[in-house]
């Protein structure tokens, strides 16, 4: 093979496969070492999904050992890899950087300190648990963003305990976590007892109407639906109805994840927010990572969405269509 690994050859391989250069160059420090670093762990830490990398170790044999349950460089090409990441090259997650300050490092304790509280998840649901690091910048954000202190906040779905990260600053008005899965909310009564934290529940599945009671009632909507064209309409219709109307800066997260090899499954989302009339203000790729889900790449993106005096629910009465991965 060529004894120098280049940027036009990093390029060209991103071609090929389908994926950004930046990825590439992230496997490749990653494994510049010559350790072998195991499939899943490798998606978990790149957002790149199986099918991707499986992709781009088959295209470039001259650099990747033989296809396994681990990735490896080969001994030659990691010393062609020479200077080719150049000056102040970071991967994607330094620019997480900013996020990394008390309120996530409690919420880790928390996350560790009753790890064994936490249900198995349910395929049922769609539920892949995010790592510990997502749930904690998740807590991190919604704080820089100011969306804690003064503010209500809905968990519409909550089987990472994301109530718990913005419980622990005890500045939010009010906190309240719904889902289907009354283990989750379980586990979440039994948490905030112990740590006094003021978070209400409530058992709730999205297919049916949002409960008058909590109907424009919120400042902020946290959610991370399926990852489906329905599942994705029928929460945000969910979360538009909760967000209270007198208030023009109502805000809501949205995470979707999906393979890099089929971003167009992407446009039907973005279609469906702009149906919804609420403005993106903020897209990160690849903010959240999960415990499995390697088909999307253990990754998915985080939206922060803003409503407009078009923002409206595309569904307000009940809906009981597939809306589930698993269906």
């Amino acid at each position: 093979m060529e004894k120098t690994i280049t940027r036009q050859m990093v390029l060209s391989v991103a071609n090929k496969v389908g994926m950004s250069s930046k990825k590439i160059l992230e496997i490749l420090a990653i494994l510049q070492h010559g350790q072998a670093v195991d499939n899943n762990e490798l998606v978990r830490k790149t957002g790149v999904a199986r099918n991707v990398l499986n992709k781009l170790k088959q295209s470039w044999p001259r650099v990747f050992a033989p296809a396994s349950d681990k990735t490896q460089l080969l001994p030659q090409a990691i010393t062609g890899l020479g200077e080719l990441w150049g000056d102040g090259w970071q991967s994607d997650d330094s620019l997480w950087r900013v996020l990394d300050g008390e309120v996530g490092r409690k919420m880790l304790t928390i996350l560790d300190k009753y790890a064994h509280m936490r249900p198995e998840p349910n395929r049922a649901y769609d539920q892949f648990y995010a790592t510990r690091e997502t749930v904690a910048r998740r807590a991190e954000l919604l704080n820089f963003m100011d969306d804690v202190a003064g503010k209500r906040i809905l968990f519409l779905g909550d089987d990472d305990w994301g109530s718990v990260g913005v419980g622990i600053q005890k500045q939010a008005e009010k906190v309240v976590a719904l889902d289907v899965d009354k283990r989750m909310l379980g586990s979440i009564r039994q948490l905030a007892e112990l740590e006094k934290l003021e978070i209400e529940t409530e058992s709730y599945d999205a297919r049916d109407i949002l409960p008058a009671k909590l109907v424009g009632k919120f400042d902020v909507v946290f959610t991370d639906p399926p990852y489906t064209p329905a599942g994705v309409e029928l929460f945000l219709a969910r979360a538009v109805a909760a967000l209270d109307p007198a208030k023009p800066t109502g805000r809501v997260y949205l995470c979707f994840g999906n393979s890099d090899r089929a971003k167009e499954r992407f446009l039907p989302i973005y279609e469906l927010i702009s149906k919804s009339g609420l403005m993106m203000r903020w897209v990160w790729d690849k903010f959240n990572r999960y415990q499995g889900a390697e088909s999307i790449g253990s990754a998915s993106s985080l939206f922060v969405l803003e409503t407009t005096p078009k923002t409206k629910a595309l569904i307000t009465g009940k809906n009981h269509e597939s809306i589930y991965t698993t269906n």
